[in-house]
């Protein structure tokens, strides 16, 4: 494996890699609130009856995405469930606040969208050493890139609290795109659009099966960043299971980092261009 600044391009995913975050879509206290917050725009629904709803229509809409892009793993936005859930209530009332036009009804989906992400989100927070890591790649003269699977319309603001807003030379988030890791296109369609060589690309993320996968499949090398915590049997286990999906040499180019403050130490220790 080379040298972590042996780089040109570094792409890094955000949940797990460069923000702690935790959130519970099954707690019912949520669907009681997003049943209340439904009721205030004239769409009446039983908390139970909204979430089986909202796991059907994701689960319709991204089987649609699916056959109709012939991706693997396709991304779809989730504002458009929440509209969805709004016009299609089995009962209704008149609504003074009711979203009336395409514009108002957009703006109505993202707010219910970040509505909905805040309401479930336990903790945000970026992990020690992640800005830092960004500034010192940048100061350095690298080239720096998010890839994540990730809903644009709460995970831009998340980016933004987080202090990591304007770090990035291109942000691509999944749902943008229609596809997410380990879709191979996700990664080769960034690689293509900055003209990057995969050779002199790395991928740092904290997933095995999407990270270090989507690297192995374009060709890119990979630092996996154990922040869950993996334990060496574990590991072992996850670059056997890279080695055989790809190839042995595939493996051999993913190195490993304790968190992101260890790969932040070492931009740091690197000397300025």
């Amino acid at each position: 494996m080379r040298p972590f600044m042996d780089f040109q391009h570094y792409i890094l995913d955000l949940y797990g890699t460069l923000v702690s975050i935790h959130t519970d879509e099954r707690q019912p206290e949520l669907w009681q609130w997003m049943a209340d917050w439904y009721a205030t725009y004239g769409a009446d629904w039983t908390p139970a009856a909204l979430a089986r709803r909202y796991d059907r229509l994701v689960a319709q809409a991204e089987a649609l995405l699916k056959r109709r892009s012939g991706c693997a793993y396709p991304e779809i936005r989730l504002e458009d469930v929440f509209l969805r859930l709004l016009k299609e209530a089995g009962r209704t009332h008149p609504a003074a606040e009711a979203p009336r036009g395409p514009e108002a009804e957009a703006a109505w989906a993202r707010a219910t969208a970040n509505a909905f992400r805040v309401r479930s989100r336990a903790w945000l927070r970026p992990y020690p050493g992640a800005a830092a890591l960004l500034e010192a790649l940048r100061a350095r003269g690298r080239r720096v890139y998010l890839l994540s699977n990730a809903q644009a319309v709460f995970t831009r603001p998340e980016i933004e609290r987080c202090g990591l807003d304007g770090r990035f030379d291109d942000v691509w988030l999944s749902s943008d795109h229609g596809v997410k890791k380990p879709e191979p296109r996700f990664l080769g369609d960034l690689l293509a659009a900055h003209g990057m060589a995969a050779d002199d690309a790395v991928m740092i993320g904290n997933d095995w099966a999407a990270d270090m996968a989507v690297a192995a499949a374009n060709g890119a090398w990979g630092f996996h960043v154990n922040s869950d915590r993996l334990s060496p049997a574990r590991l072992r286990v996850e670059r056997l299971r890279l080695a055989a999906q790809f190839s042995p040499e595939a493996a051999q180019r993913v190195a490993e980092a304790a968190s992101i403050a260890q790969l932040a130490r070492e931009a740091n220790a690197h000397p300025l261009c």
